[in-house]
């Protein structure tokens, strides 16, 4: 049974199957909308545990709509995440300070993510930090370059992963085409096999029906001389008897 329901709002069709991706592995189930309105009315018809809103959609904005869940009463108890490239600091305290549980890039550290997730299923006081640590300016850009690549890697992973899927059911779309034809062929094969049955079967028939009425026309031909021959004896014996008569 799945750990969670997770809505993902993003007008980008990439973007929202790479995150599905990630959240399934945290054991969540995901449904998917393309603008701020349809993740509302989602909202409102559905219950769910987590939403990642995109900054620019269509319409209004992610910031916008997380204004709005926040100030629905019976939704603002949801963790809202803004799933954006907006990386400005400014952008973060803003994001923040309307009520988001935090920012995730574009790029993102799957593990990160994954510990974040952790943390709001089950219930911790405090969620793990998604921005960069204090440090050093060589250790922090070594952090952020290693997240980078990290988050590149599992986007790549991912894609790869999506890839295979669309391949594996192309595979099997073309296979159950092949087989539709097939079966289409031998269905012509047959019906084509069943009409020269039935044409062969057809001018049998009629070669037996007319064999029949020619033979019962030769018969009758044969009945007429007959009695042709027999009318031509009574007549030459008329005719005998006529002048054998007038002797």
């Amino acid at each position: 049974m799945a750990r969670g329901h997770a809505l993902i709002v993003d007008d980008s069709s990439t973007a929202r199957i790479i995150l599905a991706r990630l959240l399934e592995r945290a054991d969540l189930t995901t449904k998917g909308v393309a603008s701020a309105e349809e993740g509302l009315t989602q909202l409102r018809e559905e219950a769910f545990d987590l939403v990642f809103l995109d900054h620019l959609l269509p319409g209004m904005n992610g910031l916008e709509a997380l204004d709005v869940i926040k100030a629905d009463s019976e939704l603002r108890h949801i963790p809202v995440f803004m799933y954006t490239s907006q990386s400005a600091e400014r952008y973060r305290q803003d994001a923040k300070a309307r009520g988001a549980a935090g920012v995730i890039g574009k790029q993102v550290d799957r593990e990160q993510l994954l510990t974040t997730i952790e943390a709001i299923l089950t219930d911790a006081s405090t969620l793990p930090s998604l921005s960069p640590i204090d440090n050093t300016t060589g250790e922090l850009i070594e952090q952020s370059y290693t997240r980078r690549l990290t988050g590149r890697l599992a986007t790549l992973e991912i894609a790869y992963e999506e890839t295979h899927d669309e391949l594996r059911q192309l595979r099997k779309s073309v296979a159950l085409l092949e087989a539709m034809h097939q079966e289409g062929l031998d269905g012509q094969r047959n019906r084509l096999k069943w009409l020269a049955i039935g044409s062969v079967a057809g001018l049998a028939g009629i070669v037996l029906f007319f064999g029949l009425e020619l033979r019962d026309l030769s018969i009758l031909l044969e009945s007429l001389n007959g009695q042709l021959a027999v009318m031509q004896e009574i007549v030459g014996s008329l005719v005998e008897l006529e002048e054998a008569s007038r002797q």
